[in-house]
């Protein structure tokens, strides 16, 4: 496993890391612990999850994981969000978190979904920055995270006038990762960067007709072309995937292992090649079905964010 600092927190986590978002079967809840606890003993100590998700079955299924994580005193980090709108939701959901979890701290508390400053600072004393500055100062959360899915916005710019330590570019790094000039103030500021469920599909299911783009050799897996392409940008800190079972697990760190740095040419054709791919997609015509509709509107999203709407 390689790891790499998030940002200024002193903290080293895992290149990969592990969402429980899409664990759906309650019934399986033993079967996801073992499978966090094996991506753990291989080296994964980067976990993210949400009270939200599923009825809080992947918080619920991690909890059982620390239980048997704690016990190496081998450290691993917690990551956890919010969709609140001011101080109080935030308290409550954080709250809730906590209780899932059956801990006492999460390392980092995403606030999800901010596209505006307004959304920070409205309410005074019961806005949401209040909140989570009150979560902070009483040990609830070590590093404050914002995030937001959707919308060009300069994050960077927020992050920084609000004291964050990281960014979350969550359902699919992709929206942002093409606006480089963007990216590239990771770096100058040095907060932790997560790219949660890139190109925002099932890597064992995955559209290869809609997605084939991302590889750079016909050898190459979608899974390890998924990877590999975010882990050659190093001011990526964590790219967080949706893996349920020990297989898919040693799938992805065996990507990992094998994963040899691409040169700064090799990652600037691909950038190009990729943006080239995603602009030339509404001239493509894909056809949108019930098999495809969800990858081909994540592919849609990046064009507009790129070029804005289509214009009827």
């Amino acid at each position: 496993m390689q790891f790499r600092p998030y940002g200024s927190t002193g903290k080293m986590v895992s290149v990969l890391g592990i969402s429980t978002t899409s664990f759906n079967e309650e019934r399986e809840i033993d079967k996801y612990s073992s499978s966090i606890v094996h991506a753990f003993d291989k080296g994964v100590n980067y976990f993210d999850s949400s009270p939200f998700a599923q009825n809080g079955i992947g918080e619920t299924a991690l909890s059982r994981a620390i239980v048997e994580m704690k016990k190496t005193g081998h450290p691993f980090n917690l990551a956890s969000r919010t969709m609140a709108g001011n101080r109080s939701e935030l308290m409550r959901d954080l709250e809730k978190s906590l209780r899932l979890l059956d801990v006492e701290t999460i390392d980092y508390y995403q606030l999800w979904r901010i596209y505006t400053e307004d959304q920070l600072t409205e309410g005074g004393d019961e806005s949401l920055i209040s909140g989570l500055k009150k979560a902070v100062d009483e040990g609830l959360v070590r590093h404050p995270v914002i995030s937001s899915n959707m919308g060009k916005i300069d994050m960077v710019q927020l992050a920084k006038d609000h004291s964050f330590e990281g960014i979350t570019l969550g359902h699919s790094g992709s929206r942002l990762l093409f606006d480089k000039d963007v990216i590239s103030s990771f770096t100058d500021f040095n907060l932790g960067l997560a790219v949660l469920n890139p190109f925002g599909t099932d890597f064992f299911h995955s559209r290869q007709s809609l997605f084939d783009f991302i590889r750079t050799d016909e050898n190459q897996t979608f899974l390890e072309a998924s990877l590999h392409f975010f882990m050659s940008n190093d001011y990526i800190s964590t790219v967080v995937t949706k893996l349920s079972t020990p297989y898919q697990i040693d799938q992805a760190i065996s990507a990992v292992d094998h994963f040899e740095q691409y040169s700064e040419d090799e990652i600037n054709r691909n950038w190009s090649r990729m943006r080239k791919e995603l602009l030339s997609f509404r001239e493509k015509g894909k056809t949108l079905t019930d098999r495809n509709i969800r990858e081909t509107s994540i592919l849609s999203d990046a064009v507009d964010f790129l070029l804005g709407p289509k214009k009827s």
